[in-house]
């Protein structure tokens, strides 16, 4: 059958995801600043799409903990609330330091190279959506390690916040390369089935997160 070399190819990708990661990578990068008002009229005709992939869009934002409703004022980029992120991640490191504690009895050598096989994903990914997902993915499988649905469930409750800082995170390449070598350390400990060295590890990228964020 002869091919139609001059038809290009179509993108799995919807409006609306595309819309998505635009502007995920606008409010990571600082171009879309906090206190930024998102009309979806304006952002539908700046990107050239109707105004439903980007109320879909702004949804998922909104949901991410990136988006914030202000009476009269719609859509608002939302402003980094330095109480909540310290309470969030004092409850993050207890949390995930249970996780790890559980997780070190459980898991046997396959989850070992898989773990490593995501430190690794997440050390080749590009842009902020990929980096955010990979390390979301090394996060939560250690969750589902430690074979504690209440626990995971509690994270859960977190996840605006976590998502959110992720995304901020995930938009600086010198980060993930240290984040890169703290999952490492913390796997290392869990392959020695020391405890007490991966909950210390675990610690040390929370905090080291935390101050990231706090500084931005």
């Amino acid at each position: 059958m002869r091919g139609y070399g001059k038809v290009s190819s179509v993108s799995r990708v919807s409006l609306a995801e595309q819309v998505y990661q635009n502007l995920v990578d606008s409010i990571a990068s600082g171009d879309l600043p906090a206190g930024t008002e998102l009309k979806e009229q304006h952002l539908a005709k700046q990107m050239n799409v109707s105004a439903t992939p980007v109320r879909e869009a702004l949804r998922r934002l909104a949901s991410d903990g990136l988006v914030e409703t202000v009476p009269y004022h719609g859509a608002v980029v939302r402003t980094l609330n330095q109480k909540e992120i310290q309470e969030a991640y004092a409850c993050r490191e207890a949390l995930e330091r249970l996780a790890v504690r559980e997780a070190v009895h459980r898991l046997n050598e396959r989850d070992i190279d898989y773990l490593y096989q995501l430190i690794e994903e997440f050390d080749a990914a590009k842009g902020v959506l990929e980096v955010s997902e990979a390390s979301q993915k090394f996060d939560e499988y250690i969750y589902h390690l430690s074979g504690n649905e209440t626990l995971c469930k509690l994270l859960g409750m977190l996840k605006g916040v976590i998502s959110r800082d992720r995304k901020y995170s995930s938009s600086s390449v010198e980060r993930q390369k240290e984040i890169v070598k703290e999952h490492r350390e913390i796997v290392d400990a869990l392959k020695q089935r020391e405890a007490e060295r991966a909950q210390d590890a675990v610690s040390e990228h929370i905090r080291n997160g935390r101050k990231y964020i706090e500084n931005k």
